[in-house]
C-alpha cells in the first residue's frame, strides 16, 4: 500500500518534497498551508494532490512539516490543536536546527527528523539535488523504520544518526553550503577585480574550487592544502592582504579568517615555526595603506 503523505509547508523544500514522493509512487494527499493560493501553487508545481485543510493530516500516514526554522514550533503547536488523531502517524519535520524533541509528547504518533541535505534555491531545482544526497534523519525507535523508507521515497541516502549537537551540526552545514556559496561570491568579485573577463573567472573559479574539494575529499584538508601559507611565503600574504584591502575590503576580511585556519592546517602538515611565525605575523598586522 502506497504512504498517504500530508506535508505541512508549501515553500521550496516542501514542494520539492512533493515532486520526489510524487515521482517514485507515494500517494500525497497535498498541502497544508497559511496562504491558498502558494499552497495552490505547490499543488501545481507538484501535479499531485490538494490543498488541503488541517483535517485531512487525519487521513495520512506521515505529516510531513516543511517550514523554515523560526515557525516550526508555532506550526507543530497550530497542527497539534487542529488535527485530529491519527494512531501511530509518524509526525517527521526537515528542519537541520531541531531534533525531534520539538514535537514534545503526541502520544500515539511517532514523531521524527529528516534533514535532506542538500541546497533549495527553488523548488524543482531542489528536487533534482535531493537524489543520492545524505539524509539525516534521527527519531524514537518505534519510527526509524518508517523515516528510513521515507528517505528511500525521496531518493535521499539515508544517514541515520543518534543525539547530536544540533547548534553545531546546523553551523557546519550553514559553513558547507552557505559558506562556499559565499566564498564563491567572493573569488569571483576578487578574478573580477584582477581584470578577468566572466567567462575566465568563472573557469577559474570552477577548476580551483572544485579541485580543491577533490583533493581534500581524497587526502583530508591536511595533505591537500598548498599555496602561500603551506609554504611558509609570508611575503605573498602581506601582499594578498593589501591589495584585497584595497579592492575589496570584506575580501581581505574572509581571506585572513581562512589564512589563519589554512596556517595551523600547515603547522599540522609539518611546516616549521621558523616559517609559520612570519606567515602569522602578516595576518595579525594592520593591512597598511597601498
Amino acid at each position: 500500500m502506497a504512504l498517504r503523505i500530508v506535508i505541512v509547508g508549501p515553500g521550496r523544500v516542501g514542494t520539492a518534497c512533493g515532486i520526489r514522493l510524487r515521482q517514485n509512487g507515494a500517494d500525497l494527499l497535498g498541502f497544508v498551508g497559511r496562504h491558498a493560493e502558494r499552497t495552490a501553487a505547490a499543488v501545481r508545481t507538484v501535479g499531485a494532490g490538494a490543498v488541503l485543510p488541517p483535517a485531512a493530516v487525519a487521513r495520512a500516514h506521515v505529516v510531513l512539516f516543511a517550514v523554515a526554522d523560526p515557525d516550526l514550533a508555532a506550526a507543530i503547536a497550530a497542527m497539534r490543536e487542529m488535527a485530529p488523531v491519527r494512531r501511530c502517524s509518524l509526525w517527521v519535520h526537515t528542519s537541520g536546527r531541531y531534533d525531534h524533541s520539538v514535537f514534545g509528547d503526541l502520544g500515539e504518533r511517532r514523531v521524527g527528523c529528516l534533514h535532506p541535505v542538500a541546497p533549495f534555491a527553488d523548488a524543482v531545482s531542489g528536487a533534482a539535488a535531493m537524489v543520492g544526497a545524505p539524509g539525516v534523519y534521527c527519531g524514537e525507535p518505534r519510527a526509524l523504520r518508517l523515516l528510513h523508507r521515507l528517505c528511500e521515497l525521496l531518493d535521499l541516502q539515508p544517514v541515520p544518526v543518534g543525539a547530536l549537537d544540533r547548534g553545531l551540526y546546523h553551523a557546519a552545514c550553514a559553513l558547507a553550503a552557505n559558506g562556499l556559496t559565499a566564498l564563491w561570491d567572493i573569488v569571483e568579485r576578487a578574478f573580477a577585480a584582477a581584470g578577468l573577463d566572466s567567462s575566465a573567472t568563472q573557469l577559474l573559479a570552477r577548476e580551483l574550487m572544485q579541485r580543491a574539494m577533490a583533493e581534500c575529499a581524497a587526502r583530508g584538508a591536511v595533505a591537500a592544502l598548498s599555496g602561500p601559507v603551506r609554504r611558509g611565503d609570508a611575503a605573498t600574504v602581506a601582499l594578498h592582504r593589501q591589495r584585497l584591502h584595497g579592492a575589496l575590503p570584506a575580501a581581505e576580511q574572509a581571506y585572513t579568517g581562512l589564512m589563519q585556519v589554512a596556517l595551523e592546517l600547515s603547522r599540522r602538515a609539518g611546516l616549521p615555526a621558523a616559517a609559520a611565525e612570519p606567515v602569522a605575523r602578516a595576518l595579525a598586522d594592520i593591512v597598511p595603506p597601498r
